[in-house]
C-alpha cells in the first residue's frame, strides 16, 4: 500500500468526524442523583409509608442505617458518572470511598445476623418485597444506563457497571426501608438486596455491551 493510499484511507475513515463538547459527569450525576431522590420518594408516597414511620424515625439505628445507605449511594453515583468518560484518572482517589462504606453495611448486617438472626420472613414476600424493589428502581437503572450511553465512553465498564448497580441499589433499600414495616435482617436486608444481587449477576456478563463506546 502506498502513501497515497494510506492517506486517502485515513481521509476517508475522518470524513464523518466532528469535535464534539466534553460531557460533565459531575452535572449528570446530580441530574441523576436528583432524579433518584425524587422518584424513590414519589414511590414511597405512592405506596404509603410504613404504619410506624415516626417511631421509626426515632430509632438511632434506624436513622443509621438511612445515613450510611444514602451515602454510599451518592459515592457511588458520582463514581458511576466519573468513570463513565475515559479521563478518569483524576478521580480515581475517590473510588475506595463507596466500597468502603459498603464494606461498613456488609459489617453492620453480618453484626446484625450474629446477634438478631434472620427473623421471620412472610410467606407473601414475593408479591410484596420484589415487586415494591422492582416499582423503586426502574426508572433510576433505567435513566442512569442511557445516561452514560449518551454522553459516556468509559474505559472501565464492569467497574462502571458495579457502581451503577450500588448507586440504584441503595436508592432503591432506601424507599423499601420507608415502605416495609418489617425490621429483621431476613427483610430488610437478605430479602431487599437479593433481587440486586441477581441483577448483578446478570449485569457483569453484560456490562462491556451495556457501556461500550
Amino acid at each position: 500500500m502506498t502513501d497515497h493510499d494510506i492517506d486517502k484511507t485515513i481521509d476517508q475513515l475522518c470524513t464523518h468526524l466532528k469535535p464534539v463538547k466534553c460531557c460533565n459527569p459531575t452535572r449528570n450525576s446530580l441530574l441523576w442523583i436528583l432524579l433518584a431522590v425524587c422518584y424513590t420518594s414519589a414511590v414511597a408516597l405512592t405506596i404509603g409509608f410504613r404504619d410506624n414511620i415516626i417511631e421509626s424515625m426515632g430509632r438511632e439505628d434506624f436513622i443509621f442505617e438511612l445515613l450510611l445507605a444514602f451515602s454510599i449511594a451518592l459515592s457511588a453515583s458520582f463514581m458511576t458518572f466519573w468513570v463513565s468518560i475515559p479521563d478518569c484518572e483524576k478521580y480515581k482517589k475517590f473510588m475506595a470511598i463507596p466500597l468502603t462504606l459498603l464494606a461498613v453495611q456488609f459489617m453492620w448486617i453480618s453484626d446484625r445476623v450474629f446477634f438478631e438472626g434472620l427473623g421471620d420472613i412472610r410467606e407473601n414476600w414475593l408479591t410484596h418485597c420484589w415487586m415494591n424493589t422492582v416499582l423503586h428502581t426502574s426508572l433510576p437503572a433505567l435513566a442512569v444506563i442511557l445516561l452514560v450511553r449518551k454522553s459516556g465512553a468509559t474505559v472501565m465498564p464492569c467497574l462502571l457497571a458495579t457502581y451503577a448497580l450500588v448507586a440504584v441499589t441503595e436508592f432503591g433499600w432506601i424507599g423499601m426501608r420507608l415502605v416495609c414495616p418489617k425490621d429483621n435482617v431476613g427483610e430488610a436486608y437478605l430479602l431487599n438486596f437479593l433481587p440486586f444481587v441477581i441483577i448483578g449477576v446478570v449485569l457483569g456478563f453484560m456490562a462491556k455491551k451495556l457501556f461500550r463506546w
